[in-house]
């Protein structure tokens, strides 16, 4: 099966993850099947695509009505993991998005074993790499890594990676798959934890929390340095082609500078863990590094979205320039 023929997808897990990775699917015009074992997650869902439709309507970014997008849009409540046999014969593409965890994903890939051999088989893990996933089962040629980002539905990436015995063929057709529903699909060309966008994230994560622990900044000025300072640039330039702008040679000599005192800590920010352990967990929690007492998490979620989706325009327009 070529990524063209592909029609119906079932995606599995309604979480923050799958209401995205499903609204795109049907965005794009595909019947998609939305499976999980709360009943509650598909409501939440459902009220969350909706909202999500209208906000991209707003801001044109939609090119039917929001209905037509949620009429593709079958919400399945199953008992336990194994019903997903059910769709076996009913789909030609999946996406798991249940949570991250290895056992409960190894379950869910013995299942997804019985499946139609000629369709591709998905997985949104954002840590564990497609070989642990994979291990034992008979058609894990066919198992590729579709890791989007959060929200799903509007940051274009998604890094697409594969396991010791994935098939060349499986990630060409996951990518065109990629391509043809609107999404920037990289591959990620060597099997390593945490792919290409996590490791990066990993990397200025711990030297943002490290500098708060040292009192060089307060959380509302580090986020002011990103997004009004290097996140500013990254929206339309990566980081090599400043470096290119820069000049390799300053890049050096700068780099070389600052590396000898920036953070290399292994274990997680001592600041983090005391907020975990508080339960100041972010916005679901009502405060994390900054505190949102006052205000729904449908009020923050919002503000957020149509910050990203003024993003999204942008983009846009200059992928357009760039091709």
């Amino acid at each position: 099966m070529n990524a063209e023929e592909i029609k119906r997808v079932l995606v599995i897990g309604a979480g923050t993850m799958g209401e995205g990775i499903a609204q795109d699917f049907a965005q794009a015009g595909l019947t998609v099947l939305l499976a999980d074992i709360y009943d509650e997650a598909l409501d939440r869902c459902r009220r969350q695509i909706k909202a999500n439709l209208n906000l991209l309507q707003s801001f044109h970014l939609l090119s039917e009505d929001p209905r037509a997008v949620e009429s593709r849009i079958e919400f399945r409540l199953i008992k336990d993991l194994s019903e997903v046999m059910a769709f076996k014969e009913a789909v030609d593409f999946v996406v798991e998005a249940v949570p991250e965890d290895l056992t409960l994903k190894r379950s869910l890939f013995a299942h997804l074993d019985g499946f139609r051999k000629d369709l591709i088989l998905g997985s949104n893990t954002s840590s564990y790499t497609i070989t642990s996933l994979s291990e034992g089962m008979r058609t894990a040629a066919r198992v590729v890594g579709i890791h989007y980002l959060y929200p799903a539905h509007i940051i274009p990436l998604v890094e697409i990676h594969g396991g010791e015995k994935t098939a060349e063929e499986s990630i060409s057709i996951a990518r065109e798959l990629m391509i043809r529903v609107g999404k920037k699909p990289i591959i990620v060309r060597k099997e390593v934890p945490g792919f290409i966008v996590n490791r990066i994230q990993a990397a200025y994560n711990r030297e943002v929390t490290h500098l708060l622990k040292e009192g060089v900044a307060t959380a509302e000025d580090i986020d002011a340095a990103a997004k009004a300072g290097f996140g500013f640039r990254l929206a339309c330039l990566g980081p090599l082609e400043i470096h290119d702008l820069n000049g390799l040679d300053v890049v050096l000599k700068a780099g070389g500078r600052t590396r000898q005192s920036i953070c290399n800590d292994r274990e997680p920010s001592p600041l983090l863990v005391e907020k975990v352990e508080k339960g100041e967990l972010g916005v679901k929690a009502g405060k994390g590094w900054h505190d949102y007492h006052g205000r729904t998490r449908e009020e923050v979620l919002d503000q957020a979205n149509r910050k990203l989706l003024q993003q999204l325009v942008l983009f846009r327009a200059l992928d357009k320039i760039e091709k």
